[in-house]
């Protein structure tokens, strides 16, 4: 997307979308951090929570790329789709890098969207 084709209004449901978002591949990447810790009932009930909590991120980020229209919410998507199969089969170090991924996608997605909120001295 050129960043001639990114109007204001669009910069802005970007940047709300790119925001959100990032916080809450943050929260996921955090969880992530904590599931290694766990074991048996506790472990097989945060697997649990984890799988839901992607589920609803995925969802999040395909409504996000449904209203831009960004390649870049397309490609989220698809990490935290990896990132659920890398959980269930217990590959956390592997998710958290999925979720790395999926986090710098967005962010550069987001970056143009910034540039023009700042250039219209809305941020």
């Amino acid at each position: 997307m050129e960043k001639n084709s990114l109007d204001v209004r669009k910069a802005i449901i970007c940047f709300q979308y790119t925001e959100t978002i990032k916080s809450e591949l943050i929260i996921a990447a955090n969880l992530l951090g904590k599931i290694g810790e766990l074991e048996g009932d506790e472990l097989a009930g945060a697997e649990k929570l984890m799988l839901s909590l992607l589920s609803a991120l995925q969802g999040e980020v395909r409504i996000a790329h449904n209203v831009l229209g960004m390649q870049n919410f397309e490609e989220a998507s698809d990490k935290v789709a990896e990132v659920a199969e890398r959980v269930r089969s217990r590959q956390y170090l592997e998710a958290t890098r999925r979720i790395s991924e999926a986090i710098s996608l967005i962010t550069t997605g987001g970056q143009q969207a910034t540039e023009v909120l700042k250039e219209k001295g809305l941020l």
